[in-house]
């Protein structure tokens, strides 16, 4: 994966910049220990619905599926992942433009 600051929303380009300046590091290194930094944050609200999503297709297959497990099939195989949870609905609309993307 590579980033491009440059793909930001121009008020978080702004930040990123200010950020790598003073700690002397280029805005694609900052922007990748931002993105560390905030999924190692998250990390515990993430795992909590990939345990509750592991326990729904356990539940639904009646065949014990771990959290790391299905976390692995998210890497691995998303699109298997979605026909085993095919109710899961999505925060961003398919239809509507996201501004990350």
């Amino acid at each position: 994966m590579t980033l491009n600051s440059q793909a930001l929303p121009n008020y978080e380009r702004h930040l990123l910049a200010a950020m790598a300046y003073f700690l002397g590091r280029d805005p694609e290194a900052q922007a990748k220990a931002c993105l560390c930094m905030y999924l190692r944050q998250a990390e515990p609200r993430i795992m909590a619905q990939v345990r509750y999503y592991a326990h729904q297709i356990s539940s639904q297959t009646g065949q014990r599926v771990e959290a790391y497990d299905l976390l692995q099939m998210i890497v691995e195989s998303p699109d298997a992942v979605t026909a085993a949870l095919p109710h899961l609905g999505r925060v961003h609309d398919d239809n509507q433009p996201d501004v990350f993307s």
